[in-house]
């Protein structure tokens, strides 16, 4: 039974419903079944009104309804001003007031429903868990969601100009993805700054042949990196490349100019973000793993905001949709993944995996991954794997650092040796199990839980796989 307090002791309520031009706020008082509304624009001085508002009435509950959304302004205002607030859900606000309100809905009325439902739940005792005490750093968010987009915007710019290449000259397609029997080219050329100049200056390929080797490396930008060599590369093949139509060459020119400009761009936010995150010991820590750069750095801490809001590793696994839940249905129960999930954490953990396998060939999240891919299981869902592991790692680490212990279980686990595939120590020997072949006798096989139907019943079972071999946990 929930421990209830005296009414005597229960605090008033101001209750705020924001929308996109301001916010009305709703007094609640214990004494009066009647609430006060007010209404404030989401302008600075409105909002050095409303905070002066709230100060005014003491000791009382400030209640918001929703988070980080079209609340964002008064959020801000009132964690400058060191007010305390809570925020809900606006689902459970608004099912608090067709209970308690009816179902006629306004701002009014939302703003009332909030405020009495912070009073309910303080009264309960269970109102502390809405308070907001985390918050995200809002430039390292908005500059690592504006890299992730400028980065999705060159990917599809480059794809568009391989099919105008491709459209312009089968040669130089062949060539630049380093597949042309008689030009060596490195591969995906097109990324390269001195292609990209080219042909942003020079869009006609079949002019080529009538340049110079100094009027090529002009147009590449000058002689740096190597590009002598490259555009002798671009003489031999020169020949064979045909003129192209006005419209095929302006595409091509301003395809190339836009990835360059992108490019430009995502190298001012690397900058920006590395500037930025001097002084973050999370990122910096983060940083010493090889194949786990600023960017990739910085976007888990921005997206994570806090490893306080988890009390495990599970938690953030599940918050990142590496995790699993229990979905029961009749007489069938099962595990799943969870629908909703943070796709920017899990697009910086699974890049984080890839690199680390990469650039870490000795590691036992290495040799992790080569075990899985050896009974069968594909690379994608191999990295998966390893992403998931690396959840432990990072846990461990970003706890220590807040100076924190991790859930008992965790601790348990790293007793029992459970987790020693994700400590990303370096392997010495050879005779290390991710660096045999799986035996085609191996009897340890991982449960997955699966349904079969008997007759007209569900009835859920243990099946096994030998492709499940490794265990799960990671």
């Amino acid at each position: 039974m929930l421990c209830t307090r005296k009414e005597e002791n229960l605090r008033d309520a101001i209750g705020i419903d924001p929308d996109s031009t301001g916010f009305i706020c709703a007094v609640v008082t214990a004494a009066s079944s009647v609430a006060k509304t007010k209404g404030f624009l989401a302008t600075e001085a409105e909002l050095g009104k409303f905070v002066k508002w709230v100060k005014a009435h003491g000791d009382i509950i400030v209640a918001i309804e929703g988070y980080n959304g079209l609340s964002k302004p008064v959020e801000k205002a009132l964690r400058t001003a060191g007010v305390v607030f809570y925020s809900f859900k606006p689902a459970d606000a608004g099912r608090f007031r067709k209970a308690v309100l009816g179902q006629n809905k306004d701002n009014e009325k939302d703003a009332e429903a909030v405020a009495r439902y912070a009073m309910a739940l303080e009264a309960q005792g269970r109102l502390d868990r809405n308070r907001r005490v985390w918050f995200a750093d809002v430039d390292l968010q908005l500059l690592t969601r504006r890299y992730e987009r400028k980065s999705s915007a060159m990917t599809a710019e480059v794809n568009g100009l391989w099919k105008l290449i491709r459209h312009a000259s089968p040669d130089l397609y062949l060539a630049l993805g380093g597949k042309h029997p008689e030009v060596r080219f490195s591969e995906n050329m097109l990324r390269n700054l001195g292609i990209l100049g080219l042909l942003g200056e020079q869009p006609d390929l079949g002019e080529w042949k009538d340049l110079s080797e100094e009027q090529l490396l002009a147009a590449m930008g000058g002689n740096q990196n190597g590009r002598r060599q490259l555009v002798h590369q671009v003489q031999e093949l020169a020949g064979n490349l045909p003129a192209v139509t006005p419209a095929a060459a302006l595409m091509i020119q301003d395809s190339a100019r836009n990835i360059l400009r992108l490019k430009r761009e995502e190298d001012e936010i690397r900058r920006m973000l590395e500037e930025l995150t001097k002084s973050s010991p999370e990122v910096q820590a983060l940083k010493q793993k090889r194949g786990i750069g600023t960017v990739t750095a910085a976007t888990m801490i921005a997206e994570i905001i806090d490893i306080r809001r988890f009390s495990r590793e599970d938690n953030l696994a599940g918050y990142m949709g590496l995790g699993m839940r229990e979905y029961s249905t009749g007489d069938s129960t099962r595990m799943v993944h969870s629908q909703l999930f943070n796709h920017r954490l899990k697009d910086a953990f699974m890049t984080a995996a890839r690199n680390y396998v990469h650039f870490n060939p000795g590691s036992h999240l290495t040799g992790y991954y080569r075990n899985l891919v050896k009974t069968g299981m594909t690379p994608l869902e191999a990295t998966k794997r390893v992403a998931r592991a690396l959840v432990r790692v990072i846990f461990r680490e970003l706890c220590a650092l807040q100076g924190i212990e991790a859930h008992p279980q965790v601790v348990e686990k790293a007793k029992e040796g459970e987790s020693d595939v994700a400590s990303g120590v370096t392997r010495s020997e050879q005779s290390h199990p991710s660096n045999t072949s799986p035996s085609s006798l191996a009897s340890t096989k991982a449960p997955r839980m699966g349904r079969v139907k008997v007759g007209n019943t569900r009835r859920s079972r243990t099946t096994r796989t030998s492709k499940n071999a490794v265990s799960k946990e990671a």
